[in-house]
């Protein structure tokens, strides 16, 4: 009987950033849900400068929410105006998707959307140390080409309504979810109309905002960008391989499927090991001593 991941795990979805990280190394990802991930500085500076890019084309919805409905319609709202404004300026950040793969629900942030001609690409933006800008490999590329390649498929799913609104309505419940009073009263304060204050009608929006979306292109865009200086160090162009990417997803969905256990970097990339904190602790597959 295979053992369920995601129960193991505590997770009721996996997100495109675990399937990255499981091209870096699927062994620490597993280890940092169970023993839970350390904020270190350097993650503090990168989120930081996602912060103020996004906040350059951001429309958040200032009122707070109080229960998981209103987290959920807080997104679709956020997403909405942001795919608004992908259609009124050419260029949205922090856009929330989800899909399903071979039955598990799959959730992602994609940093950028820009229009391009009469298409849309697909930005991703990854913080490094610059001194090691030039020594960009695969082994450090893979997880970011997978996480690039794995939002196209599901925008383009959404797009193509192999994954439509009922899907996800049923997949997360929405018809049965009502928002609280609390914060009903702060979307009525700022003047949202009455018909949209309803989850079902807000999702509806968003969903519509991604059927009606320009064709994604082909051309994937990583940007990588100084933690300490903000400064963009180098940036790489991927070309959309749907074979290539399916038969990642394949592997990876294979761990969670429970048909294997989580794998360590191979030995060819044992150097990652000297970064990770549950080396020779939690995890020592590679420890010496």
């Amino acid at each position: 009987m295979h053992e369920n991941i995601l129960n193991k795990l505590k997770k009721s979805s996996i997100s495109a950033t675990d399937i990255a990280s499981q091209f870096w190394c699927e062994k620490q990802m597993e280890l940092n849900y169970l023993y839970g991930k350390r904020v270190t500085l350097q993650m503090e500076r990168g989120k930081k400068i996602h912060e103020d890019l996004q906040a350059e084309v951001y429309v958040p919805l200032a009122v707070e929410p109080v229960t998981y409905a209103d987290m959920l319609y807080k997104t679709a709202y956020e997403n909405y105006m942001a795919l608004k404004t992908l259609s009124e300026k050419g260029v949205c950040r922090e856009v929330h998707i989800y899909g399903s793969l071979n039955g598990y629900k799959i959730v992602g942030q994609v940093d950028e959307l820009r229009k391009e001609g009469d298409k849309v690409k697909i930005v991703e933006l990854k913080t490094i140390n610059e001194s090691n800008g030039s020594k960009l490999d695969a082994a450090k590329t893979k997880p970011h080409i997978v996480q690039i390649m794995l939002y196209k498929k599901l925008i383009d799913d959404i797009r193509q309504r192999k994954y439509e609104l009922s899907n996800f309505a049923n997949s997360y419940g929405i018809r049965r979810l009502n928002l609280s009073e609390p914060f009903e009263r702060g979307l009525r304060a700022l003047g949202i109309k009455e018909e949209l204050i309803n989850i079902e009608k807000m999702f509806e929006l968003m969903f519509n905002a991604f059927y009606s979306m320009p064709e994604t292109s082909d051309k994937l865009e990583i940007y990588y960008i100084d933690r300490f200086s903000g400064r963009q160090v180098s940036s790489i162009i991927i070309n959309y391989n749907e074979e290539a990417i399916n038969k990642d997803l394949a592997f990876a969905l294979k761990y969670w499927k429970g048909e294997r256990e989580a794998l360590p970097v191979p030995s060819s990339e044992t150097w990652k090991c000297n970064l990770c904190r549950f080396y020779g602790k939690e995890c020592k597959v590679w420890w010496k001593g």
